[in-house]
C-alpha cells in the first residue's frame, strides 16, 4: 500500500510538472501574439491576400486556437479515460499541424533565399517528403504495445504517461523535423556568405547578412526542437514528450517574427531576397526597388 501511495504522489508532481511545462510556452505564445498585434495589422490585414499572407494566418491561428483547447483541457476534468484519450490525440494532430505549417514556410523563405531555383526547390521537396512520411510513420502507424497510460487520482488535467518504447518511436518524428531544420539553416548559412563574398566592395558584415536573413530564427527553432527531442528520453513516464508545446510555439513565434521582420522591408515579404534585406540599413545602396518589381506574393 505504501509502495503504490508513494508511485501514485511521484506520478502526480510529474502531472504538475508537465502542466507547468504546458502553460510556461501557451503563456509566451499569447504574450506575443498581444505585443505584435499592431504589427499583424499594419503588415497583413491591409494586404491582398496571397500565398504569404494566408501562410501567415495558418501559422499564426492554427496554433493559437488550439492552444486555446490545450489551456482550458489543463484546468477540465476529464471524467473518463476515454475522453482524455480523445483530447490527448487531438493535440498530436494539433502539433503535426504546426509543424507542417512552419515547415512550409521555412521551405518558401529558403526557396527566395535561392533566387526561387526550381533544382533547390525539388530538393527541399524531395527531402521533407521522407521525413514527413517517416513522422506520420512513427507517430501514427507503429504504435509499441506499451502504449499510453492515463494517470488516475488526479482531480484536473488530462496527463498521459508515455512507455520508452513508444516514447522512442515518437521521437523519430521530431529528428525528423529537426534534421530539415539544420538542413535549411545550414542552406541559409551558406547563402548568407556567398552573399557576403560577392557584397564584398560594400563591407557589409557576416552578421548583419544573418541576422537581416532570418537565419537566427531558424536556429532558435532547431535549438527548441533538441531540447524537445531530450525529454522523451528522460526516465519518468509522464515528463517524456511534456516540451512538445514548448517547441512548437517557439516555432509559430519565430516564424511570425520572421514574417513580420521581412513585410517591414518589402511587401513581398516571406519571398524577400538578399538584395531586399540588405537595401533596409541607409548606409548601403537601396535594392528594393529592382526586387519588388517582381510580386511574387500575388
Amino acid at each position: 500500500m505504501d509502495s503504490t501511495y508513494a508511485q501514485q504522489v511521484l506520478a502526480t508532481e510529474q502531472a504538475r510538472i508537465q502542466d507547468y511545462m504546458s502553460v510556461f510556452p501557451i503563456t509566451f505564445l499569447y504574450w506575443d501574439y498581444l505585443l505584435t498585434l499592431s504589427d499583424e495589422v499594419q503588415y497583413f490585414w491591409k494586404l491582398p491576400v496571397g500565398t504569404s499572407t494566408v501562410l501567415f494566418f495558418l501559422n499564426r491561428y492554427v496554433s493559437l486556437l488550439g492552444n486555446f483547447v490545450v489551456t482550458i483541457s489543463l484546468f477540465y476534468n476529464f471524467s473518463t479515460e476515454s475522453s482524455c484519450q480523445v483530447f490527448h490525440t487531438f493535440r498530436g494532430f494539433l502539433l503535426i499541424v504546426e509543424e507542417m505549417v512552419v515547415g512550409v514556410l521555412l521551405t518558401v523563405r529558403i526557396y527566395a533565399l535561392y533566387d526561387r531555383g526550381k533544382r533547390i526547390l525539388a530538393a527541399m521537396l524531395s527531402v521533407g517528403c521522407i521525413l514527413v512520411m517517416i513522422a506520420l510513420f512513427t507517430t501514427l502507424f507503429h504504435r509499441s504495445e506499451s502504449s499510453d497510460k492515463i494517470l488516475p487520482g488526479v482531480d484536473i488535467g488530462c496527463h498521459v504517461a508515455i512507455s520508452f518504447a513508444l516514447s522512442v518511436q515518437q521521437a523519430a518524428a521530431w529528428e525528423a523535423l529537426l534534421l530539415y531544420n539544420v538542413m535549411l539553416f545550414v542552406m541559409m548559412l551558406l547563402k548568407a556568405h556567398k552573399t557576403h563574398h560577392e557584397l564584398r566592395p560594400l563591407r557589409i558584415p557576416l552578421v548583419d547578412i544573418i541576422v537581416r536573413d532570418g537565419s537566427l530564427y531558424f536556429g532558435v527553432m532547431a535549438i527548441a526542437n533538441a531540447i524537445n527531442i531530450s525529454t522523451f528520453y528522460y526516465p519518468w513516464p509522464f515528463i517524456r514528450a511534456s516540451l512538445t508545446t514548448f517547441a512548437s510555439s517557439m516555432s509559430v513565434t519565430m516564424m511570425s517574427r520572421l514574417m513580420f521582420n521581412l513585410h517591414k522591408v518589402a511587401d513581398s515579404g516571406l519571398y524577400a531576397s538578399h538584395r531586399t534585406t540588405i537595401g533596409t540599413h541607409s548606409t548601403w545602396p537601396e535594392f528594393r526597388v529592382e526586387d519588388e518589381q517582381l510580386n511574387y506574393d500575388e
